[in-house]
């Protein structure tokens, strides 16, 4: 493989840190808090460097949007990492024990996966949260972010050794690409025999291309974006307010409402009403059908429906399987709903805005799968590991 990784010594540095304890783990977490601290004013100084030079390469506002690391992110990030340290990551927990006629106690017990690499676009923020979910889950971790956040990732990276070197973990425990060399990356994709689980976390065209590369199995959502469906009996002051937070607070998050679908009995009170809300906010209403468009931006649909039937039928042919919601009181279409639209999460009466690890208690997330296998949703510490079988006995033989 033609790169600086020494991926046998990434691969020994995963199974000594898989036998340290939580306490050795939190340390290491207590060390990067600390050393972002200190360094924020050069983390902040790198990441405008970046920041200048996507824009002035006429990259996108919802992009530049995500490249932002400044004060007040660097101070969210050593919350987090105060978070992930309260977790408990459950390795060697006893998951399942059995105890056969033939006197054999069987056992299936919590690990890590092992070797992690993950790629990913803008969102330097990513390099500490993954770094800090996967040594506490007993993961080495290989990084990849892409070229539009070198500079800041160069800076997080350097945080992550300190806090390697205070806490007596091996540097390989995180290993940081800083090449933009595409060949690096498929190569790294073939490493099968080294890298246990490959996570891609960017835009469709990144995705796609991890997953039709990879011979590595692949965490990924490679489309993002959320349809709501306001039933008739919605409390449409609750419903107004759960659209403009899931439209605008983030227009560029991927868990961002793209099409709002209107029961027909309420649609000519609430169609007037939510699009004076959203005029209001600059979110601009399609006038194309555009159901599969996942727009990253003040944009949104409106689609019409005769009943909860159809409005279900309607999500799951253009759901991207990330993030759906409801705004209904008639607990029958409440259950109807949950019970027949596909998506790793659904909200009911709710901003879909709120499909995040950190809200969901994880301390943080290394993103969100679509998948249905090993994980889905937020991706966390206990989606982090895996588990292995221990037989016990005495001399039995089959």
């Amino acid at each position: 493989m033609k790169n600086t990784l020494n991926l046998k010594n990434i691969q020994l540095a995963a199974s000594q840190l898989s036998k340290t304890t939580e306490g050795q783990r939190d340390l290491f977490l207590k060390c990067l808090s600390e050393t972002l601290i200190e360094r924020q004013s050069e983390i902040v100084e790198a990441n405008k460097k970046d920041f200048n030079n996507s824009k002035n390469k006429g990259m996108s506002s919802f992009f530049l949007e995500r490249l932002v690391l400044d004060e007040k992110a660097v101070k969210h990030l050593v919350l987090k990492l105060e978070n992930i340290a309260k977790l408990q990551s459950n390795l060697g927990e006893v998951i399942e024990e059995n105890f056969d006629e033939q006197g054999l106690t069987i056992k299936k017990v919590r690990v890590p996966l092992g070797v992690i690499a993950i790629i990913y676009e803008a969102r330097p923020e990513v390099t500490i949260d993954v770094a800090a979910l996967c040594v506490k889950s007993g993961n080495a971790v290989i990084l990849k972010g892409g070229s539009e956040a070198v500079e800041t990732n160069k800076v997080l990276y350097g945080c992550i050794l300190i806090a390697l070197e205070k806490a007596n973990f091996v540097k390989e425990v995180v290993s940081f690409i800083s090449s933009s060399d595409r060949k690096i990356t498929d190569d790294l994709l073939k490493q099968d025999k080294y890298i246990d689980l490959v996570i891609a976390r960017g835009g469709y065209e990144l995705v796609r291309s991890v997953l039709d590369k990879s011979s590595i199995p692949v965490l990924a959502h490679a489309a993002g974006g959320a349809r709501i469906y306001i039933d008739e009996s919605a409390d449409l002051s609750i419903a107004q307010k759960i659209v403009i937070n899931a439209k605008t607070s983030k227009p560029a998050a991927c868990n961002s409402i793209d099409t709002i679908v209107i029961h027909q009995n309420i649609a000519a009170t609430f169609i007037p009403s939510i699009t004076t809300a959203l005029n209001k906010m600059n979110v601009k209403i399609s006038t194309k059908e555009d159901w599969d468009k996942e727009f990253l931006g003040l944009a949104i649909n409106i689609k019409v429906v005769q009943n909860v039937d159809e409005a279900i039928s309607f999500i799951n042919e253009h759901s991207k399987k990330h993030s759906e919601g409801i705004v209904a009181t008639d607990t029958e279409a409440i259950e109807q709903f949950t019970n027949s639209i596909d998506a790793a999460a659904l909200f009911i009466n709710c901003s879909t805005r709120l499909h995040d690890g950190y809200v969901f208690g994880l301390g943080s997330e290394m993103g969100i799968s679509t998948g249905k296998l090993h994980a889905r949703g937020p991706v966390g510490l206990k989606e982090l590991t895996t588990y292995k079988w221990e037989v016990y006995g005495n001399g039995q033989i089959r």
